[in-house]
């Protein structure tokens, strides 16, 4: 996978992700629904020199943005990649957008990977990633989008009033990060796998799908739990129960 194709599919892992009412519950995709509250801002305050302060219970699509970034490079590859220093205004959308015109690293036409920035000439108010470019529209991913507050697949015409513009990462800092399969994440046991994961995964393993090993040992590779879950919320594992 190149480092676009990386950094889309762990955006695209998290669609259907619901904001929270309160600060509860927040590595539920569906529950306490109806707020602000999140994962993703709950992760980056906890790296506490990431943001100028904290973000959590506050609009959240630039944070789910950046929050992509650091779970697929880490966080000073992210860092350099979304242009931003540390103590970062970058949880702003025009602060996010200003770091990529002073790296002159904004432009006008949309690549998968980009981040998109949406408003009018005065405000910057909405953010997002590109996943694709194709017939005349831009396919992204957002966070904080829509009502309820969620992250969503969404499609805009390329010539749609609102963009304002792409930031583009300098894809050139990932040559020679290490190939996915040199970092491969293997989970010995049900329990050792993420809690985002589990019930497609029990899903599999009720099913047939995944037998383990001896002592019940389950020995399931992140990739393959990541699939099994894209598949879980088509409603493949559930047809293929019946």
């Amino acid at each position: 996978m190149t480092a676009q194709e990386r950094l889309i599919a762990a955006a695209q892992e998290q669609e259907g992700y619901l904001g929270k009412k309160t600060n509860a519950q927040l590595d539920d995709f569906k529950a306490n629904a109806g707020g602000l509250w999140n994962k993703f801002a709950r992760d980056m305050d906890a790296l506490e020199d990431f943001y100028n302060g904290q973000k959590n219970g506050y609009d959240w699509c630039d944070v789910f943005v950046d929050w992509c970034f650091v779970r697929t490079f880490g966080v000073e590859l992210a860092r350099k990649l979304t242009c931003q220093p540390r103590y970062s205004l970058g949880a702003g959308t025009k602060y996010s957008m200003d770091y990529y015109k002073a790296r002159g690293r904004f432009f006008m036409t949309p690549q998968p990977g980009d981040q998109i920035f949406f408003g009018t000439a005065t405000v910057t108010s909405h953010t997002g990633l590109v996943v694709a470019v194709k017939d005349g529209y831009v396919h992204t991913v957002e966070g904080n989008a829509g009502s309820p507050s969620a992250v969503r697949l969404c499609r805009y015409s390329q010539q749609y009033a609102k963009i304002k513009g792409y930031g583009r990462p300098d894809w050139s800092l990932v040559i020679g990060e290490p190939e996915e399969d040199d970092e491969m994440v293997i989970y010995k046991a049900l329990t050792d796998v993420p809690e985002y994961y589990q019930a497609a995964v029990q899903k599999a393993v009720d099913q047939g799908a995944l037998n383990g090993t001896g002592d019940g040992e389950l020995n399931v590779s992140e990739d393959l739990c990541r699939t099994l879950t894209v598949l879980d919320r088509l409603g493949v594992l559930d047809k293929a129960a019946t």
